[in-house]
């Protein structure tokens, strides 16, 4: 595996991060969009078996996505929750039927992918610290779930099946597809000027 370690870029934006963070809230905004069929789809096949419950956790990682790959693309402090929050906000306005709850866990969602990247002061951008940042995002959702009375009539095995669930979902979806579509994106040169991109263009890449 690799990892890029380095100082934190600080805190100033420039016109190309928020151009950057425009387009995967976008793009991510969609495929949010899109996989609530996916999930209503998985709720459908597995309603037979007692499982309804669990379709959500199995995609849920998708839905923290954008905070991840913006953070290991532009490695400022506040990528990931704006990325995830812009993500929420347009979901919402392209007809989620979550309306503004949407935008509730947008927030949250985009506080836990800030965490993760968080824990190591924003000095290592690596396969650890992309998943740590899909794994927290998956957590503090859990836990708003929790407050909003999603689970409380489920048991306890229950309710820690599906945590367990939605933390593997985070670490495939958000973790591993996001550290290796960074990767891929910053191979072709189009990330150049993002500090991904500079470390591939500029230095290899030490194995962890």
């Amino acid at each position: 595996m690799t990892t890029v370690r380095q100082a934190a870029n600080g805190a100033r934006w420039l016109l190309k991060d928020i151009i950057m963070m425009g387009i995967l809230g976008v793009v991510f905004a969609v495929v949010y969009l899109a996989s609530t069929s996916v999930w209503l789809a998985l709720q459908a096949v597995l309603t037979p078996f007692g499982l309804a419950a669990f379709a959500v956790e199995i995609v849920y990682g998708i839905w923290f996505m954008a905070g991840s790959l913006a953070a290991f693309i532009i490695q400022k402090p506040g990528a990931a929750f704006v990325a995830e929050f812009s993500a929420a906000v347009i979901e919402m306005l392209l007809g989620n039927f979550g309306g503004p709850m949407v935008v509730l866990f947008g927030v949250i969602q985009g506080a836990g992918n800030e965490a993760g990247f968080a824990v190591f002061r924003y000095r290592r951008f690596s396969l650890v610290s992309v998943c740590l940042s899909g794994v927290c995002a998956a957590v503090f959702s859990f836990v708003g779930e929790i407050f909003t009375g999603s689970v409380e009539l489920l048991s306890p095995g229950a309710v820690l099946a599906k945590l367990l669930l939605r933390v593997v979902s985070a670490t495939v979806f958000s973790g591993l597809i996001c550290y290796l579509a960074g990767k891929g994106l910053a191979r072709t040169g189009v990330l150049k000027s993002y500090p991904l991109g500079g470390a591939y263009g500029e230095a290899r890449i030490l194995d962890d």
